[in-house]
């Protein structure tokens, strides 16, 4: 078995991220307004708690042994490189525009696309349709002539789904995870991306679910991370957040685009909404308490599968609050 005490607590959203949108003069600590309670933490939060689990990307391995932290430090290795990346981006945000190499615009576009999945929102719905898929498996192979009389008589009774249970272990969703990400991060690269500074004086925040989609223009059907007309909207700091958006012909510069209050506004109300619930501030921003923040509009994938008679196995070392 790995050595567990290796790189234990495991982040959804990096801390590479959240270090983008601590308190003024502080590495670490960072406001957490919890939108269920509409209130702010009484103390800030340490980058280092929230949004991160214990052995989160534990896998379990051909031979049925435990591997803590493989994935993990993949994912640090992929956040280093996009995270340096993004400083390049960040260090041009004022020029009229900004040139990125193609490395470089594949490492954010999969930074941020794997940023949207490998969170719980996606990861759970994930392990919930593979136990829908068990269940229309065992209906398939059920031969009640094979089966005990006693268990007989109860599936004739109560239905199999409520007789026999399914467990399936929430491992079963990291493969999907990587390929998701890798096939969202190719649309991501045919959009335009448009770099939206802050007015001076103000700030962008970010949340539990830091990457957001949305069709581009009013009208248009729901969509997908991954569809022609999606907007996808990123944070990328306290100062800048990215907007990738549909184009006929994408380009290889980042745009520069107009800002406003206004436009502040309007993404920080997107990424608050899309929280499922939390979001994360440099400020106890007041905003954040008068604003209907809408809890069921997170970007959470939804399976719509009926659990019954499913178990998810989830993760036996996450903390309990």
């Amino acid at each position: 078995m790995t050595n567990r005490k290796v790189k234990k607590n495991q982040h959804y959203v990096p801390k590479s991220h959240l270090k983008r949108f601590t308190i003024k003069g502080e590495k670490s600590l960072i406001w957490s307004f919890d939108k269920v309670k509409g209130e702010f933490g009484k103390l800030p939060a340490s980058k280092n708690k929230v949004c991160a689990e214990d052995y989160y990307y534990y896998q379990i391995t051909k031979d049925n042994k435990i591997d803590h932290t493989t994935l993990e430090d993949r994912f640090s290795e992929i956040e280093t490189s996009s995270n340096n990346a993004i400083d390049r981006l960040l260090a041009c945000s004022k020029m009229p525009y900004i040139h990125l190499t193609r490395l470089d615009r594949e490492q954010v576009a999969f930074y941020i696309a794997l940023m949207l999945v490998r969170g719980p929102s996606f990861r759970d719905a994930i392990s919930e349709i593979y136990g829908h898929a068990a269940r229309v498996m065992l209906n398939k192979v059920w031969d009640e002539s094979k089966a005990p009389e006693v268990l007989q008589q109860l599936v004739r009774k109560h239905g199999l789904s409520n007789v026999v249970d399914i467990s399936v272990n929430s491992t079963v969703s990291l493969e999907h995870m990587i390929n998701s990400a890798e096939a969202i991060a190719k649309e991501f690269l045919k959009k335009g991306w448009v770099l939206i500074n802050a007015p001076r004086g103000r700030d962008f925040v970010t949340s539990d679910v830091p990457v957001v989609f949305y069709p581009y223009k009013y009208g248009l059907e729901v969509v997908g991370p991954a569809h022609l007309n999606a907007e996808i909207l990123f944070p990328i700091c306290k100062s800048s957040a990215l907007i990738m958006t549909p184009a006929i012909e994408p380009m290889d510069e980042v745009v520069i685009g107009n800002y406003s209050d206004f436009l502040l506004d309007d993404i920080n109300t997107k990424v608050a909404k899309a929280a499922n619930k939390y979001i994360y501030c440099s400020e106890q921003y007041s905003w954040l308490k008068n604003k209907d923040l809408e809890c069921s509009q997170g970007q959470r994938l939804t399976s719509g599968v009926d659990m019954t008679g499913i178990n998810i196995v989830t993760n036996p070392w996450k903390r309990k609050n």
